[in-house]
């Protein structure tokens, strides 16, 4: 290829800009930014993420150690509770068995009775039943005040007549309140349930959990038998109202708002709770009052904790201790435990709502939520600012003076104040400036190596016409003719 043919090859070639992409990139700017944020999150998750975790388990931590509380601290009164009882009958069957206390005086029995009362204000019954069907029994009310009943049965008649004594203080000197009347319906001590409990296991103690008569509250009685010459002379036991359990879980145990506490026994019946409006169920026969089933509880937790019971996974949540429930229509969910005290095969329970445990939580992670989200916007405003001061704007600096470059209107001092600086950023101008230079002077070369083989080439192209013209047999036929002319005339000459 000749000198010409490259110069005009090279002229008409199309040149492509140095920035010209097939797809826009991402700008300098954007991709620093992006970058941040991308760390700055990533930064934040991993302190925030373990966090979450970490407070969820704790969470489970703290609910069984509070039902592990619960548990214990309600086991610890019903070993007290039933320790009583059993101490109280030892010493009415010690009394009995050795003459201690003359039980056929009336007067002696009800101070005998009175006296254990007093000394035992867990105590809501000492009562002894005969053989005959009389009963004799001390009360404590829910005032405090004592209350003797004598209750005479009559076989012949299938009557009753019951003397009540209200004590109005505990001194049983001062003002006493007494009623006589004919008992509807009848009572028969040996049809009782604590009478029939003992003689069921004559000798040892006996249990029985039922709904009082008289007050239509649930209460446990220990009772034992009574013999007299191998012969079962009656039943005498004590009696305590669950009530009193009640109170002790809701001031003793239950110090959070929103959850319930509750005793069942093996049946799903409620013996305690710290919702004391839950009730005995009371039927038709007041003689048979009935223990409130946990199915028919109006506390809607304790309904709750009946549905989670009727489940599939009764054993494993008893096994387990924990279960967390969802109420389907709410979408709530709570924490129930489940424990078993190894009396009498009752279970303590408890159910509370998470809000009342996520509540805190749930406040804490959103101030956190917050302090993190303030550092991110704080910490990727500034990161922005100093990354397009300290970065972005040099790199733009250097990409425009590329450009300028490239458009042949680059100065040198604009890389002047850049080039000052001390860091890399600075030497990549200091080199960008001398590379421009060296651009710049092989630019002028280029430019004047162009211009002489431009006039190189107009000389070649000169010589060639003239030879192409010389060599045609027109001009081969003027230079004859000329020749011949010029001939002639120099023999006119001669």
């Amino acid at each position: 290829m000749t000198t010409s043919e490259l110069v005009s090859s090279s002229e008409s070639m199309p040149v492509e800009p140095l920035a010209a992409e097939h797809h826009k990139a991402l700008g300098i700017k954007a991709s620093l930014v992006g970058a941040v944020l991308i760390t700055i999150t990533l930064t934040a998750s991993i302190v925030y993420i373990p966090w979450a975790l970490t407070s969820k388990r704790n969470l489970k931590t703290i609910v069984a150690q509070t039902n592990g509380e619960i548990v214990l601290g309600a086991s610890q009164e019903v070993k007290r509770l039933l320790g009583s009882a059993r101490t109280a009958n030892d010493l009415i069957q010690n009394s009995f068995y050795h003459d201690l206390i003359d039980f056929e005086d009336p007067q002696t029995r009800e101070a005998f009775f009175l006296s254990i009362l007093e000394s035992n204000p867990d105590f809501t019954w000492i009562q002894l039943g005969y053989e005959n069907g009389d009963f004799l029994g001390a009360q404590r009310l829910s005032d405090g005040n004592l209350r003797t009943h004598f209750r005479d049965w009559d076989e012949a008649t299938g009557t009753t007549l019951g003397t009540m004594k209200t004590y109005v203080s505990l001194a049983r000197d001062a003002n006493v309140v007494e009623n006589t009347s004919l008992m509807d319906p009848p009572f028969y001590a040996p049809s009782r349930p604590w009478y029939t409990a003992a003689l069921a296991q004559p000798d040892e103690q006996a249990w029985s959990v039922y709904v009082y008569r008289s007050t239509q509250r649930p209460g446990v009685d220990a009772t034992v038998t009574i013999s007299r010459n191998d012969k079962i002379f009656g039943v005498a036991g004590v009696g305590i109202g669950l009530g009193q359990l009640s109170q002790f879980l809701r001031k003793e145990l239950w110090s959070q708002n929103g959850g319930e506490v509750f005793i069942l026994n093996a049946d799903h019946e409620i013996l305690a709770s710290t919702d004391m409006s839950e009730t005995p169920k009371v039927t038709q026969d007041v003689n048979n009052v009935e223990l409130q089933p946990l199915s028919e509880a109006v506390n809607p937790l304790l309904q709750h904790v009946h549905h989670a019971l009727s489940s599939s996974h009764y054993n494993e949540i008893l096994k387990a201790g924990n279960f967390d429930y969802t109420d389907e229509e709410t979408g709530k969910s709570y924490y129930i435990s489940l424990s078993s005290l190894d009396y009498l095969d009752w279970m303590v329970g408890t159910i509370v709502p998470a809000d009342v445990y996520l509540g805190k939580i749930q406040r804490e992670r959103q101030i956190l939520l917050g302090v993190i989200s303030l550092f991110i916007i704080t910490t990727a405003g500034l990161a922005i600012l100093l990354s397009d001061r300290l970065v972005a704007k040099p790199i733009l600096t250097v990409a425009r003076a590329a450009s300028d470059i490239e458009a042949e209107t680059f100065e040198i001092g604009s890389l002047s104040r850049l080039a000052n600086r001390k860091d890399e950023f600075g030497q990549l101008a200091r080199v960008f400036q001398e590379m421009a230079r060296q651009v710049a002077v092989r630019q002028q070369k280029l430019k004047k190596q162009v211009t002489a083989l431009k006039v190189e080439i107009d000389d070649v192209k000169r010589q060639q016409q003239v030879k192409e013209i010389v060599e045609t047999d027109f001009f081969q036929d003027l230079t004859t003719k000329a020749q011949n002319l010029r001939q002639r005339s120099s023999n006119r000459k001669s």
